[in-house]
C-alpha cells in the first residue's frame, strides 16, 4: 500500500487550492499509477467544474509545448519533482496525456456531485422503478404549489381530509390569522425537500390520517389537563398567601399576587420575562416599608412559595411545548397526502426531483458490494478528489464511501491502491440549510472520525495567494479577536488556528471599516446607499474601473435596493435582477402584445404597448392620448402586425414574426434569444398556446436569466452566497450589521416524546424559538447546539464576504451601541468595533478607520466587448405563409430581397471593425478569419465598402480628425444598455449613425432617438442622427 494515499487538505480562503488540486491530479495522470479514466473529481457547481478543467488541460498544453507561465512553471517543477523524472521524459508524457484526454474527452470526469449521482441514477433507473427518459425537476417550489392545489380541490370529495382542512381553517381563524391554508400546506410540503428533516419525515411515512387525529386528539387534551392544573396551583398560592393573613400590597408592587391572581382566573396568556420572575427564589417578595412580621411571614413562606411558582413555570412551558406541536400538526397530518400529490404529477410526466437523488441511491446501493455498483456504472474509478467538502451533506458523502472505500481498501490488478483527495475550508460552509455539513470536515481533520481503514494524512495551505497584504493582516487580526466569541470550543479553534495565513509577495492594498450614525432626517438604508456610492467614486477616482468593483450584500432586498440607487446615480450596475429576462424592455413588450391578443380590452397593457412603441420621450404622452382606443389599428397600419393572428400560430412563431416586425433585432439580444429558448421549451414540455405560456411565464419570471458577457465595465452586486468561490480586485460589504443569532421566519426543529404517551409518535415538529430552552433539558440542549451552529453560519458568511477581495476592501456598518455606549457583540457592528477596542483604536467620535491605503492607477482604456461574444440573432424559419408552392414568375423575387438583406446584414457587420477608410483591408481580412465572408467574396465586399465609404455624406465621419466610438455600450439612467452602431465625436458634439438594410421603418428613428436621449444625458450635443440604408443603393435618412 503506497504512503499518503488518502490526504485532506485544509484550505483556507486564496491559498491555491485549485493549484493543489491541479498538482496532485496531473502527478497521478502523468506518473505510473494510471490514466485519467480512473480519475473522477466531484465539485459543486458548473463553474467550478470549468476552472478545474480548463486548469488542468492549459498545465498539459504548457508542459508539451515548453513555453510554461509562472504559475505553470511552479507547477512543472512540483510535479517534476513529485515524479523524479527529467524534463523531456514529463514534457512527452503531458502532450501524450492532452492528446488521449482530446480524443477521449467524455471520460475526462470532473463534473459536480449532481451531475455525477444523475449518472448514477440513468444506471440503477430500471432497478428504481423510475422512467429510462426522466425529467430532472430544478425548481420544485413550483411542483409543489401545484400539488398544494390538486390537494386542496379534493376538499369536498374525501371526507376525512375535508374535516382535517375545515378544522385548520377555522382553528386559523380563532387565532385572527388568515383561514387560507395553502401557505401552511407549501410550507409544510418544502420540509420534503430538504435534507436536513429526511430522516425525520421517514419516521412518519407508515403514518396515516387517523393516527396524527388520535395525536391532534392527545396534544388538546393533554394541554387542557395542564391548563387547569395551573389554575389549581394558582388556587393553591392564594390560599397560602390568605391563610398567612398577608395583602396583595405586602408584596413588592404586588407584582406577584397580581400575577398568580391572573392565572387562576384563567389568564394563560402570561411570560416569564421579569427579573423577578427568572430568580424567584432568591428575590425578595417583601418591601423595604413592610413590618417585620410581614417579612418573617413571607421568608418562611418563601421556599413552598418557590415550589409551586416552580411548578407554574414548568408547566406553562409544557402547554406552551404542546401548543407548539399542535399548530404544526395539521399540515403534518396531510403530509402524506401531500407527498401522493407529488408523486403523481412525477408520474404523469415523467420528473424526478433533484432533492431526491441521494436519497434515491442511498436506498438502492448502501447494501451493494461496490464492485457491483462499478460494474453497473461501466467505470473503475481508483481516484477521487472532492472539492468543497464542507458543503458535502451527510447523504452525498455516505453515498460515496462505498466507492472510496473499495478503492482505498483494495489494489489492482498491478498491486496498486486508489487515493482520495480532500479539499475543503470549515470556514467557507454556508449551505447548511441545505444539507452541508461542517462538521464532517471538522470530525475528518481531526481524525474523530474516519469511514475508512486507511488512515489520513493532513495538510494546511499555509499562504494566501489571493490577497494583498493589509487585507490578509486584517482578516488574520480580526478574526482572531472575534473567536473567542463563539460559544462552542471546537470552532472557537476553527477559527483560531485557520487565521494565520502567510502574505504572499502582493504589498500594499486597504481595508476601510465605516460606522454610519442613524440620523432623523434619512432612514438607514439611505445612509447605506450613499456611503457605498462615495467608495465607488473614491475606487474610480483613483483609476481604476467599475468592473473591477464587486458589492456584496446578504439579501436580494438590498441588492434591489442599490442597484435601483446607482443606476439612478448613472452608475452601471449588473446584478442578478438586471440579468432577469423581465428586465428587457423588449421581452416585457412582447409578453404584453400576448396578453393583450387575449386581453385586448385591458388599458393597462394597452398603455405599456404604446409606451415601448412612442417615438421619443417627447411626444410620448401625445402618441399615447391618441392611440390608447386604437392600439389594434395603430400595430396594422403601421407595423403590419394583426394580433388576432398571434393567438392563431404557435408562441414561438408569433414572437419571432413580432420581432421581425417591430424591428427588435439588431446585431444580437441575449435577452431575446434567451427568452425564444424559454418559450421553445415551455411549448414542448407544457404544450402550445398563448393562456399556456403566460400562466407558466407569471410563475417563472423572476428567476430565469440570461448569462453576460464579464467583460462589460459596470460595478456587479451579489448576494455573500454567490460570491463563494470567487474574487474581485475591490469588495464593498454594505447592510454589515447582521444579527447573529436572527432566526428566518418559520424554522423549523424536531424534539422528542415519550411515545407510550403519543399513540406511538416518537418526535414532534416545532417553531424555533427562544422559550424551547424552557420546554425541556432535551429540547435546551438541541437548542443551544443549534445556537451554536446559527454562530458558525453567521462567522462563515462573514469570513466569506471579508475573503474574497484582492486588493481592497470596505465594509460599511453602523455605530450601533447601547443606552450605555457598549458594543453589540451579537451583531456584525459589535464584532467591528470589539476588534477595534481590542487593539485600543476605537474612539466614539470616529466613523472611520483605514488600514493601508487605496492604490492610485493610471486609468485603464475600458476592456469592450468582443465581438467573438457576441450571437448574431437568426431567425429559425420564414413565416409560415412563405412556405408555398409558386408557379408565377415572380416566384424568385423573395429569395433576390433575402439575399440583398443578408449581404447587406455583412456590411452592417464588418463597418464595425471600422474606424476610417485605411481599416477596410484589415477589417475584410477579420471577416474571413471569423467566417463572416468567404475568400471569393472578398474583392466584392471591398467595392462595396469602398462604395459607402466613398459617398459625399458618409465620408466626413470615417476621418482621422474624429473620436469614433463602434457599438459602444451606452449605459442608460434606467440601467438599460444601448449600442449604436457608430458615434462619431468632436468638438463635444456628437453624430449617431445606425445602419439598416431593407425598408425604412418608424422604429428606426425611436431607436435613433433613444440613443440620442442617452448621449445627451452624457454632456455631448447632438449633431445629427443618420440612417444609412444599405442594400442595392445607398439611401441616407437624417432625422
Amino acid at each position: 500500500m503506497h504512503d499518503n494515499s488518502y490526504k485532506i487538505y485544509n484550505a483556507s480562503a486564496g491559498s491555491g487550492k485549485t493549484f493543489t488540486l491541479a498538482k496532485e491530479y496531473l502527478k497521478i495522470v502523468l506518473g505510473a499509477k494510471g490514466g485519467f479514466r480512473r480519475i473522477l473529481a466531484i465539485t459543486f457547481t458548473n463553474k467550478a467544474v470549468n476552472e478545474m478543467k480548463t486548469r488542468i488541460l492549459d498545465s498539459l498544453q504548457s508542459f508539451s509545448e515548453n513555453s510554461t507561465s509562472d504559475d505553470s512553471s511552479a507547477l512543472f517543477k512540483e510535479v517534476r519533482a513529485s515524479l523524479n523524472i527529467n524534463e523531456q521524459e514529463l514534457r512527452e508524457r503531458a502532450k501524450t496525456t492532452l492528446k488521449s484526454i482530446l480524443h477521449n474527452y467524455a471520460f475526462f470526469d470532473i463534473s459536480t456531485i449532481d451531475k455525477f449521482t444523475h449518472r448514477i441514477i440513468r444506471t440503477f433507473a430500471k432497478d428504481l422503478g423510475i422512467p429510462q427518459n426522466f425529467e430532472v425537476v430544478l425548481e420544485i417550489d413550483l411542483l409543489l404549489d401545484e400539488a398544494v392545489s390538486r390537494l386542496l380541490q379534493k376538499a369536498g370529495v374525501d371526507k376525512k381530509l375535508t374535516q382535517v382542512l375545515l378544522d385548520f381553517a377555522l382553528e386559523k381563524i380563532d387565532d385572527d390569522k388568515s383561514w387560507d391554508i395553502g401557505q401552511d400546506l407549501y410550507k409544510m410540503g418544502m420540509l420534503m425537500f430538504n435534507e436536513n428533516h429526511a430522516s425525520h419525515l421517514e419516521g412518519l411515512r407508515n403514518k396515516n390520517i387517523d393516527d396524527f387525529l388520535k395525536l391532534k386528539s392527545i396534544l388538546w387534551a393533554e394541554q387542557q389537563r395542564i391548563g387547569d392544573l395551573l389554575v389549581s396551583i394558582a388556587n393553591e398560592i392564594l390560599t397560602r398567601i390568605e391563610e398567612n393573613q398577608l395583602e396583595f400590597s405586602d408584596f413588592t408592587r404586588g407584582y406577584f399576587p397580581k400575577f398568580i391572581s391572573d392565572i387562576a382566573q384563567g389568564n394563560l396568556n402570561i411570560n416569564f420575562d421579569a427579573g423577578w420572575k427568572q430568580n424567584f427564589e432568591t428575590t425578595v417578595l417583601y418591601n423595604k416599608s413592610a413590618s417585620d412580621n410581614v417579612k418573617q411571614t413571607l421568608d418562611a413562606l418563601h421556599p413552598h412559595l418557590t415550589v409551586l411558582f416552580s411548578a407554574i413555570k414548568q408547566n406553562f412551558y409544557r402547554q406552551q411545548f404542546l401548543k407548539n406541536a399542535y399548530g404544526n400538526l395539521v399540515p403534518l397530518t396531510v403530509l402524506n397526502a401531500l407527498r401522493n400529490e407529488v408523486k403523481q404529477i412525477q408520474k404523469e410526466r415523467d420528473l424526478l426531483l433533484i432533492s431526491e437523488f441521494n436519497m434515491l441511491i442511498s436506498k438502492e446501493i448502501k447494501n451493494q458490494p461496490a464492485p457491483f455498483i462499478y460494474e453497473r456504472l461501466g467505470e473503475k474509478y481508483r481516484h477521487y478528489f472532492i472539492d468543497e467538502f464542507q458543503d458535502t451533506s451527510q447523504a452525498q458523502w455516505n453515498n460515496l464511501i462505498p466507492l472510496i472505500g473499495n478503492a482505498l481498501e483494495s489494489q489492482d490488478y498491478k498491486g496498486q491502491t486508489g487515493s482520495l483527495f480532500l479539499v475543503g475550508d470549515a470556514k467557507q460552509a454556508i449551505y447548511r440549510w441545505r444539507g452541508g455539513r461542517a462538521e464532517q470536515f471538522l470530525n475528518l481533520v481531526g481524525l474523530r472520525q474516519n469511514p475508512f481503514v486507511v488512515p489520513p494524512e493532513t495538510f494546511n495551505l499555509p499562504v494566501n495567494y489571493r490577497s494583498h497584504e493589509e487585507v490578509i493582516n486584517f482578516n488574520n487580526s480580526f478574526f482572531t479577536s472575534t473567536s473567542p466569541l463563539l460559544n462552542n470550543t471546537v470552532f472557537k479553534t476553527l477559527f483560531v488556528e485557520g487565521n494565520k495565513q502567510l502574505t504572499n509577495t502582493k504589498t500594499g492594498g486597504v481595508v476601510q471599516l465605516t460606522f454610519l450614525e442613524k440620523d432623523d432626517e434619512n432612514d438607514i438604508s439611505s445612509l447605506y446607499c450613499d456611503e457605498t456610492l462615495n467608495k465607488i467614486i473614491a475606487i474610480v477616482s483613483s483609476g481604476h474601473a467599475y468592473h473591477d468593483i464587486c458589492i456584496l450584500v446578504r439579501s436580494n432586498k438590498d441588492g434591489v435596493l442599490l442597484a435601483e440607487f446607482l443606476t439612478e446615480k448613472q452608475i452601471p450596475t449588473i446584478s442578478s435582477e438586471s440579468l432577469l429576462l423581465s428586465s428587457s424592455d423588449k421581452v416585457r413588450f412582447l409578453v404584453n402584445l400576448l396578453q393583450f391578443a387575449i386581453h385586448s380590452e385591458n388599458k393597462g397593457t394597452a398603455f405599456e404597448i404604446l409606451d415601448f412603441l412612442a417615438p421619443s420621450d417627447k411626444n410620448k404622452h401625445r402618441f399615447i392620448y391618441e392611440n390608447l382606443e386604437s392600439v389594434n389599428d395603430l400595430l396594422k397600419e403601421r407595423y403590419d402586425f394583426d394580433l388576432d393572428k398571434l393567438t392563431r400560430i404557435s408562441v414561438y412563431d408569433g414572437i419571432e414574426w413580432a420581432v421581425r416586425q417591430f424591428s427588435l433585432i439588431e446585431g444580437s439580444d441575449a435577452y431575446l434569444s434567451f427568452f425564444l429558448e424559454e418559450i421553445f421549451d415551455i411549448e414542448n414540455s407544457d404544450g402550445p398556446g398563448v393562456y399556456t405560456f403566460l400562466e407558466n411565464w407569471e410563475k417563472r419570471k423572476d428567476r430565469l436569466s440570461v448569462t453576460m458577457s464579464q467583460n462589460i465595465n459596470a460595478v456587479q452586486i451579489m448576494t455573500v452566497h454567490k460570491s463563494k468561490g470567487l474574487e474581485f480586485p475591490f469588495v464593498i460589504f454594505p447592510f454589515a450589521n447582521e444579527n447573529i443569532y436572527k432566526r428566518v421566519g418559520g424554522k423549523k426543529m424536531w424534539l422528542p416524546l415519550p411515545s407510550e404517551s403519543f399513540n406511538g409518535f416518537k418526535e414532534v415538529l416545532v417553531n424555533e424559538k427562544k422559550e424551547l430552552i424552557n420546554y425541556s433539558s432535551e429540547a435546551e440542549k438541541l437548542f443551544l447546539e443549534e445556537e451554536h451552529m446559527m454562530e458558525l453560519d453567521s462567522f462563515n458568511v462573514l469570513y466569506v464576504a471579508l475573503t474574497r477581495a484582492i486588493k481592497g476592501l470596505f465594509v460599511i456598518t453602523e455605530k450601533d451601541l447601547t443606552s450605555s455606549g457598549d458594543h453589540k457583540a451579537e451583531f456584525y457592528s459589535g464584532l467591528f468595533i470589539h476588534f477595534l477596542k481590542e487593539r485600543e483604536i476605537w474612539a466614539n467620535e470616529l466613523n472611520e478607520y483605514t488600514f493601508g491605503q487605496l492604490e492610485r492607477v493610471d486609468p485603464k482604456e475600458v476592456p469592450q466587448l468582443s465581438k467573438q461574444d457576441e450571437v448574431l440573432f437568426t431567425y429559425t424559419s420564414k413565416e409560415r405563409e412563405a412556405f408555398k408552392i409558386l408557379t408565377q414568375s415572380g416566384a424568385l423575387w423573395d429569395t433576390e430581397r433575402e439575399e440583398a438583406i443578408e449581404r447587406g446584414n455583412r456590411l452592417h457587420h464588418i463597418l464595425g471593425f471600422i474606424d476610417t477608410k485605411e481599416d477596410i483591408h484589415s477589417a475584410i481580412e477579420q471577416s474571413v478569419v471569423r467566417g463572416i465572408i468567404a475568400i471569393d467574396e472578398k474583392n466584392l465586399f471591398i467595392d462595396d465598402l469602398n462604395r459607402i465609404l466613398n459617398h459625399s455624406e458618409i465620408a466626413p465621419y470615417f476621418t482621422h480628425d474624429c473620436v469614433i466610438k463602434n457599438e459602444q455600450d451606452v449605459v442608460t439612467p434606467s440601467g438599460a444598455i444601448l449600442r449604436p452602431d457608430r458615434i462619431v465625436i468632436k468638438n463635444n458634439t456628437a453624430t449617431i449613425i445606425d445602419y439598416k438594410t431593407g425598408k425604412r421603418n418608424p422604429r428606426y428613428v425611436e431607436q435613433l432617438y433613444k440613443y440620442s436621449d442617452a448621449i445627451e444625458s452624457m454632456g455631448y450635443e447632438i449633431s445629427k442622427r443618420l440612417l444609412i440604408y444599405i442594400n442595392d443603393s445607398i439611401t441616407l435618412e437624417s432625422v
